[in-house]
């Protein structure tokens, strides 16, 4: 009485999906070089036992603000396809640059002024590994957009406000807040993080939570965290550094701006 007839589903034919496979040609993934600067002694690579990398955007402007005239350029790391723009502002530049502490000389800084995309982070992460392969701590400064986060409670956040995600064999001594479920974190934070549990490195990535137009809050709410875990990195007034944050995000909201309109 209620019954109806079952059409059988026509699908494209096996042999042609079998054929079109065997003529896709595999795409190699580009791999990063790390050109280390001629006056930097390799020797000193042994003596750098913590990284800290920092990603575009509001992590790049918390690091380049804070030490700035405190590093010393050692290595830039390149891909072929990606071309560095010529800029005064560092911050702009499309590098990756990496640097040593002056005074603290077993923390190297990684500092990328371009987005990696996520086919291409594993390769990133195991060269950077590969090459500093004394360390001991890797810490990760990421940033979450605000739009993408997702709450078990039905209320989100205002931000600014951090969480994080770590090894299963650091110590977290300074209170970090874990990444509640069901958020993930992918790219830098995701292949850093797997590569450091499998060769029982300490990690943690700190993920900061933004909106598309940056402001001093999002930006400086990574102090507290990696003041707690790199007390002696900071000795330079409060004060100071908030010009350098406000002159840094006014040049990076300038140019996403212009690039919607583009």
């Amino acid at each position: 009485m209620f019954g109806f007839d079952i059409q059988p589903v026509r699908s494209r034919n096996w042999e042609i999906e079998e054929e079109e496979d065997q003529n896709l040609e595999p795409v190699e993934i580009p791999k990063p070089s790390i050109l280390f600067n001629e006056s930097f002694p390799k020797n000193d690579l042994s003596n750098i036992t913590d990284l800290i990398i920092s990603t575009k955007n509001s992590p790049s402007i918390f690091i380049r603000s804070n030490f700035d005239a405190l590093f010393d350029e050692i290595a830039e790391i390149v891909y072929d396809d990606i071309k560095p723009i010529k800029t005064t502002s560092n911050i702009l530049n499309n590098k990756c640059n990496v640097y040593r502490h002056k005074e603290e000389k077993s923390i190297a800084f990684i500092v990328l002024g371009y987005d990696l995309p996520s086919e291409r982070c594993f390769s990133f992460s195991e060269s950077v590994l590969n090459a500093f392969n004394q360390v001991k701590k890797v810490v990760i400064l990421d940033k979450l957009l605000n739009s993408h986060y997702l709450s078990q409670d039905h209320t989100h956040p205002i931000p600014p406000f951090v969480r994080a995600v770590y090894t299963s064999n650091f110590e977290n001594n300074c209170s970090l807040i874990p990444l509640e479920s069901p958020n993930i974190i992918e790219n830098l934070s995701a292949s850093f993080l797997t590569l450091c549990q499998v060769n029982n490195i300490q990690a943690c990535s700190i993920l900061n939570l933004y909106e598309l137009n940056l402001n001093i809050d999002s930006v400086q709410s990574f102090a507290p965290i990696l003041k707690s875990l790199y007390p002696k990195l900071f000795s330079t007034n409060d004060n100071d550094i908030k010009v350098q944050y406000k002159n840094m995000i006014a040049l990076v909201n300038k140019r996403n701006d212009r690039g919607m309109y583009m």
